[in-house]
């Protein structure tokens, strides 16, 4: 009767290692999304994902371990496409430099620097993807530091730390996301300027209010 119960404990302990593993991997039906079987493949889904405006391949792309890390990717998301829109309204306003002088003064959120793609560029054929094993670390010209891709069935983006720092990034973007809106719709008011938007989407993201 123990052995009987042993084998039980044991096949138990197998079910509960699967469901934890696709929960980890985030691969929820247990299937692997598709066009990420190369880090090159990766970053043109995620690219494509960002222009067409598309939440749940853009989440693909990405490494989410548990419901913080998937609220910030979502997060960001909202905050990307928030800033495309404002890059857009910026240029037709104040002309094709205004957006790099809105970023010249954008400190806060880091992630915008690393994931405002260029919509006419081909950005993986243009990364520098050194890749060994299942590690790979892309340099973007655009972006300040290297986005880091892992292995894990497909390629994915690590986007944010694994510790408790996490937890604050989403209320966070979120933040900046409604900054960014509200600096477009701010545009073309007396007074302002890509420079004068970026304070005020900084002092907002900072602080809240």
């Amino acid at each position: 009767m123990a052995r009987e119960y042993s084998w039980l404990v044991i096949a138990a302990l197998i079910v509960l290692g699967v469901v934890v593993a696709v929960w980890v991997l985030g691969l929820g039906d247990g299937s692997l999304p598709t066009g990420q079987d190369s880090p090159q493949a990766v970053l043109r889904k995620l690219q494509q994902a960002m222009a067409k405006g598309e939440r749940a391949m853009f989440v693909e792309c990405f490494a989410t371990r548990g419901a913080n890390h998937r609220a910030a990717v979502e997060a960001l998301f909202e905050c990307v496409q928030a800033a495309y829109a404002l890059r857009t309204a910026l240029r037709a306003h104040y002309g094709k430099d205004a957006w790099e002088a809105f970023m010249g003064l954008l400190v806060e959120p880091a992630e915008l620097r690393a994931f405002v793609w260029p919509p006419d560029e081909d950005v993986a054929a243009t990364a520098k993807v050194a890749a060994k094993g299942g590690e790979a670390s892309v340099e973007l010209p655009f972006a300040t530091e290297p986005l880091s891709l892992k292995l894990g069935g497909v390629w994915r983006v690590e986007a944010f730390p694994h510790g408790s720092e996490v937890r604050d990034r989403p209320e966070a973007l979120a933040r900046a996301a409604e900054a960014l809106r509200g600096a477009k719709d701010d545009i073309g008011k007396p007074g302002v300027t890509p420079e004068s938007l970026a304070q005020q989407v900084q002092e907002l993201v900072k602080t809240g209010r």
